[in-house]
């Protein structure tokens, strides 16, 4: 005996929770970014201008993201809607400026101790 997907007739996806969470979910990226810019900016004030730069970038992603979360929001509502697959390049984009972001705050902090 074989099991059956259950299916749901159209228009009765409730793909507002899951985007709704997922939007949750880039607003903390983004405050994340934002924090860390932040206090590399801070620590530039302090301790040398150099960690300004990844501070500028920490600050920098975290305003675009921020300002991305809500049409990011729309898009994956309608994807969902739509039952198509959602474009993954924003999640690559974002996991790629977190990996310079450390690499070059690290670089920073080690060129200046």
């Amino acid at each position: 005996m074989t099991r059956r997907r259950p299916t749901h007739p159209r228009g009765v996806i409730d793909a507002g929770l899951q985007s709704e969470r997922t939007y949750l979910a880039w607003q903390r990226t983004a405050l994340a970014f934002a924090g860390v810019g932040a206090l590399l900016s801070y620590a530039a004030v302090s301790h040398g201008r150099a960690l300004a730069i990844p501070g500028g970038l920490g600050l920098l992603v975290g305003a675009l993201l921020f300002s991305q979360a809500q049409r990011r929001y729309r898009l994956t509502v309608a994807t969902a809607r739509s039952e198509r697959a959602l474009d993954r390049r924003m999640v690559a984009g974002v996991a790629a400026a977190a990996t310079l972001l450390a690499v070059a705050s690290l670089g920073t902090l080690l060129a200046t101790a």
